[in-house]
């Protein structure tokens, strides 16, 4: 049996949806949107239903959070009648997304698809290793060297994780940008500097001998045997 976290507080009750989805067979725990992080931290969920309303700063803050250590597929339930570039930030964050009144049909062929994603991915994860750094980039996401945890921010793990699962590509700065913030890169590139300085930082402290994070002059930044720290 699936188990559902279902985070639906603004969705009017006559829609019943954790009775529909009962009645299909998945097990669901029903939470508000401010408990969404720290209940799939405790409980391992197969999905996640969200009825985001609308995606706001505060919706991607969570949404961030999550995906620092969690791969778990987010179903989005909203009102119809946003623009269409709402509708196109929507699928940065989403997974896939259902509009309200909620077709029972569509809603559980989306289940079944992401639901059969998620065992795919849990049975194929990845671990990326270069030297004494680890990143494991399953359904449990880290980072340590020398079998000790990092303690990284969202976008440090993003970054890294580029970096390790892409060793021989060259990531310019507004390429950085434009993968880890979601965002079009506006030639300041002072947010991507402060992250890779902290990074380095932390990669430094926990393995003192050794330098990851390489600086190609004029190009960008890789994973690198000979790595150049300036900027």
């Amino acid at each position: 049996m699936s188990a559902i976290l279902l985070a639906d507080q603004w969705m009017p009750p006559e829609l019943r949806l954790e009775d529909h989805l009962n009645s299909l067979g998945y097990q669901v725990t029903s939470v508000s949107e401010a408990e969404l992080v720290n209940m799939v931290k405790m409980h391992p969920f197969d999905m996640i239903i969200w009825a985001v309303g609308s995606l706001g700063d505060s919706e991607k803050k969570i949404f961030d959070e999550l995906r620092l250590f969690s791969d778990v597929p987010v179903l989005g339930i909203r009102m119809k009648g946003i623009s269409e570039p709402e509708a196109e930030d929507e699928k940065k964050w989403l997974d896939t997304v259902v509009e309200v009144p909620v077709d029972s049909e569509k809603l559980k062929e989306c289940m079944i698809y992401y639901l059969r994603e998620a065992y795919r991915r849990s049975h194929d994860m990845r671990l990326y290793q270069y030297k004494s750094l680890k990143i494991s980039n399953g359904s449990i996401k880290k980072a340590e060297i020398n079998q000790r945890a990092l303690d990284l921010t969202v976008k440090e793990y993003m970054i890294l994780s580029l970096l390790m699962r892409h060793r021989n590509r060259i990531y310019t700065k507004a390429s950085l940008y434009e993968a880890v913030w979601r965002q079009p890169y506006t030639g300041d590139d002072n947010a991507v500097k402060i992250h890779i300085s902290n990074l380095r930082s932390k990669l430094k402290k926990a393995d003192p001998k050794t330098r990851y994070i390489e600086t190609v002059w004029g190009q960008g930044y890789r994973m690198g045997a000979v790595a150049k720290e300036d900027e």
